[in-house]
């Protein structure tokens, strides 16, 4: 029960910061930086189905609220990379490749994105690997200090 709470607490930290992360880290050609999106592959590849689940959807709704997106636009996204990176042979990998797959997929939804689709590919792939090596290192050591599943 209170590793359930741990886990809970420990969410509910990432997407908040996450959320503020983005919305302050600046933004070059138009590109953020994935916080949440990294965020919601890193509880995939550490969490049940349940909580992956869970956790996706909120970080897709977060996003969305935060870049005034249609419904679901980024919630349906965080799921699919989710999927990806957890049942796929080289999560890191799909990780890294979700980001610019990202850009393409709000071009398709939204039509006018600031910058031009394949500028904006280009510059999210490094913005994407930076995002996810430090994404998963802080939440992992934040993990381990939380004792997050210790008997």
């Amino acid at each position: 029960m209170k590793t359930d709470f741990i886990k809970l607490v420990l969410a509910v930290i990432a997407l908040v910061v996450g959320g503020a992360a983005e919305e302050i880290l600046p933004k070059i050609a138009g590109v953020g930086w994935p916080v949440l999106m990294a965020s919601s592959v890193f509880f995939a590849m550490r969490r049940g189905v349940p909580e992956m689940v869970m956790f996706a959807i909120a970080a897709g709704a977060f996003e969305d609220a935060l870049c005034a997106l249609p419904a679901a636009t980024s919630s349906s996204f965080f799921l699919a990379a989710a999927a990806l990176a957890r049942w796929s042979e080289f999560p890191r990998g799909a990780l890294v490749m979700t980001y610019p797959l990202y850009q393409w997929w709000l071009w398709a939804w939204t039509g006018g994105t600031a910058g031009g689709v394949f500028n904006r590919a280009l510059v999210a792939l490094p913005f994407g690997l930076a995002t996810a090596i430090a994404v998963w290192a802080v939440l992992a050591w934040i993990e381990r200090r939380a004792a997050v599943d210790e008997a």
